[in-house]
């Protein structure tokens, strides 16, 4: 008995889509009409290899392929797979064959996609990697196939973009990161970044800059008028960057929402920390009176250190720049306003650290103050948020500062007049 065939036209396919109800119907010998709930309507031909499951080829979209169009690819396909040809399997290799010859441009853009994401990466990390491969990565080895790649392609381009060691380093890294990605979509079998010496390409690294350590008088120097030095809102931030021991960004994007006053504390949340990981900073009577003046200085904003200029008010209430207080530090450097050894927002972390550890506070307390990663089984096993040491810690190093602000010898309490 012959297979029955043309079963379908037209008006009943125009009909099932203005429907918009999900079917799936025959035209007879394979060939299928299906539409999906979401509308899309698609032919597919579903035949068998021999005595083997039932295998699918999807041919393309309705309209794009007509009823016509359908039955002549249909007819096509059926007479390779009489002649034992497989297309559904050949569609994907070739599938599989056109990802192999990605170029770096298309690898690239796959790996923005999965891997600069923001719950994984800190939005800084994110910025360098883009800016690496839009600068860099891409207009030097972005028509290339990934798989034509070698080492030598890599040297060249970190040498040719005649960039620092530190950017250089960047670079490679970020290099080996995209190359790692195709490894993973096993593209190529080795990664091409493997192996290369940034030494061998630039010569020994430049001396890492050594962080600054404020002395005791240089910290009373600084603080005695900072207000009228560097402004009132950024001499707050700054006394608050010392006293919590907070990276400069942490501060930057502190919204009030995430502090309480009665409490004492302040939480930092996953997406404004470096290692993605929200902590708890405890804040001590002296700090809170800080934090205090800059929720009133801040009026109706979110932030506690909102934007000072229109130009990053124009979109809206947000935090002031990243590097705000780091200016106004240099400006009044520049202009001979402090006589003290010059240092940066980060070195007032520096300067924290070896201040606790002076006053006797055990080494892992201070790298708790710092948030620093703990390690070995103490990281597993201590998931306190609110941790009494790292409090008592700050109380101490708060009194410090308070005792440099005032003039007065730390340890003595402040009395009051008459």
């Amino acid at each position: 008995m012959a297979k029955q065939t043309h079963l379908l036209d037209d008006i009943q396919i125009k009909r099932w889509i203005a429907k918009r109800e999900p079917i799936a119907k025959s035209d007879g010998d394979g060939l299928t009409f299906t539409l999906s709930a979401a509308g899309t309507a698609t032919w597919v031909l579903r035949y068998r290899m021999g005595a083997g499951r039932r295998r699918e080829l999807t041919l393309g979209n309705y309209p794009d392929i007509t009823l016509a169009a359908a039955r002549k690819m249909a007819r096509t396909h059926r007479a390779a797979i009489d002649g034992g040809e497989d297309p559904a399997a050949e569609k994907k290799a070739e599938k599989a064959r056109s990802v192999a010859a990605w170029n770096v441009r298309t690898l690239a853009e796959d790996f923005r996609s999965k891997k600069l994401v923001e719950s994984e990466l800190a939005k800084v990390t994110i910025y360098y990697r883009n800016w690496d491969l839009d600068n860099v990565i891409i207009p030097k080895l972005g028509a290339v196939e990934v798989r034509k790649v070698s080492p030598a392609d890599i040297v060249h381009m970190i040498e040719s973009s005649k960039r620092s060691w530190t950017v250089s380093k960047r670079l490679l890294t970020t290099a080996t990161q995209v190359f790692a990605h195709a490894c993973g979509k096993r593209l190529i079998d080795a990664n091409p970044c493997v192996g290369i010496d940034l030494k061998a390409l630039k010569g020994p690294r430049p001396p890492v800059r050594r962080r600054v350590m404020l002395s005791e008088d240089e910290l009373r120097s600084l603080l005695s008028d900072i207000d009228d030095v560097i402004g009132l809102e950024n001499g707050l931030a700054l006394r608050i960057l010392l006293a919590t021991c907070v990276r400069s960004i942490e501060l930057t994007k502190a919204q009030k929402t995430h502090i309480d006053l009665k409490k004492g504390t302040w939480w930092v949340p996953d997406e404004s920390v470096k290692t993605r990981t929200g902590f708890l900073v405890p804040l001590t009577p002296t700090v809170i009176g800080w934090f205090q003046q800059l929720f009133d200085l801040s009026g109706e904003s979110d932030w506690l250190l909102p934007a000072r200029t229109e130009r990053r008010r124009r979109h809206g209430d947000t935090h002031v720049g990243h590097t705000t207080l780091w200016a106004s530090i240099d400006r009044a450097f520049l202009r001979g306003g402090m006589d003290i050894r010059r240092f940066t927002p980060h070195d007032t972390r520096s300067t924290a650290k070896g201040h606790m550890r002076n006053m006797g506070i055990p080494n892992e307390i201070t790298e708790i103050a710092l948030n620093h990663k703990l390690k070995g089984m103490e990281a597993i096993y201590d998931v306190r948020e609110e941790i009494p040491e790292r409090r008592e810690a700050l109380e101490k190093w708060a009194s410090f500062i308070e005792a440099c602000e005032s003039g007065r010898p730390w340890g003595v309490a402040e009395t009051s007049a008459g």
